[in-house]
């Protein structure tokens, strides 16, 4: 098993955890080569040379970004997948969201039950993202994502989370985030178009394409999304001021937003989103990475991933 560690996500959390991890591993009767990178280019050479000499099983160790580093190792220069059909990957969750890994995958945190994971899971088929965006500058650019997609306050709440102390922990440090982002936050014109048809059009405090279930650190803004069913959910949070900031907050916890008015929802395979704004910012796994407009599409099956 090759083993690709992030020892700084999550604030050292992976660098703390990997002496642990390495030896449940080891005693599950693996054999383990660590790599240890120093930072998003040498995760992101590492994933793609380790994936060109053919490994069976690739580890990746740290936060939802470390993860979707490790996937977009995956992109060639010409924005193609390149052949993973060999290798077999797994998240192994230590950062501050914690949303594929705990949520979506529902892999435990217990470092012998996370090994037993690795040791016996099953694999299975996994889709990914493929996003088209504005980058930094102005130039168009194109990312992978294993999560979520969205735009709205929920990048400007990543950007805050980014820029703030990782000890916090993933739910806190999202819940003072979003509590920063509201100040002064005005809902942004957008237009989203999916598979061809108009799903929404107008003011938006979010909007996200999902593959997973949850983002923000726990909130389940897509509870019925599944990973491997080649399609998207989509939820769009609308119009939603500050005075329904607080209802909408406990529902996308407990996942029971979606029968507010002021909710949208769609499933399908591809996603345009159009904005005269100039600051739309994304929220792609956690990260962020640019601006609208953005155009989103399915790779279904693009990945094998072993699940508990």
């Amino acid at each position: 098993m090759e083993l690709v560690v992030n020892p700084s996500a999550g604030g050292g959390r992976a660098g703390k955890r990997l002496v642990a991890l390495e030896r449940a591993l080891r005693d599950a009767g693996l054999r383990v080569n660590v790599h240890s990178t120093r930072g998003r280019r040498d995760l992101h050479d590492t994933v793609k040379r380790v994936v060109l000499d053919k490994a069976p099983l690739v580890g990746v160790l740290g936060g939802d970004g470390t993860f979707h580093d490790a996937v977009n190792a995956l992109l060639s220069d010409e924005g193609q997948l390149i052949d993973c059909a060999e290798t077999v990957f797994v998240s192994l969750p230590a950062g501050t969201g914690g949303d594929l890994g705990a949520r979506t995958l529902q892999l435990p945190s217990d470092p012998a039950a996370l090994a037993r994971v690795v040791a016996t899971g099953r694999d299975r088929a996994f889709d990914l993202g493929k996003i088209t965006y504005v980058a930094e500058g102005g130039r168009r650019a194109v990312k992978l994502f294993a999560n979520i997609a969205s735009c709205g306050i929920s990048g400007r709440v990543d950007d805050l989370v980014a820029r703030g102390p990782k000890w916090l922990g993933g739910k806190a440090a999202y819940f003072v985030a979003s509590l920063r982002a509201n100040l002064g936050w005005k809902n942004q014109q957008v237009r989203i178009v999916v598979d061809d048809a108009l799903l929404y059009e107008g003011p938006v405090m979010t909007a996200a394409v999902c593959n997973g279930r949850a983002f923000g650190g726990g909130m389940l803004v897509a509870p019925d999304a599944r990973a491997d069913d080649g399609v998207f959910d989509i939820t769009v949070l609308g119009d939603i001021g500050l005075a329904g900031v607080a209802t909408l907050s406990s529902k996308l916890y407990a996942g029971t937003h979606r029968a507010m008015p002021e909710v949208t929802v769609g499933r399908g395979r591809r996603v345009v989103i159009e904005t005269p704004e100039r600051d739309l910012r994304l929220d792609v796994d956690g990260e962020t990475p640019g601006f609208g407009p953005a155009t989103i599409e399915m790779l279904p099956g693009a990945i094998k991933l072993r699940h508990p």
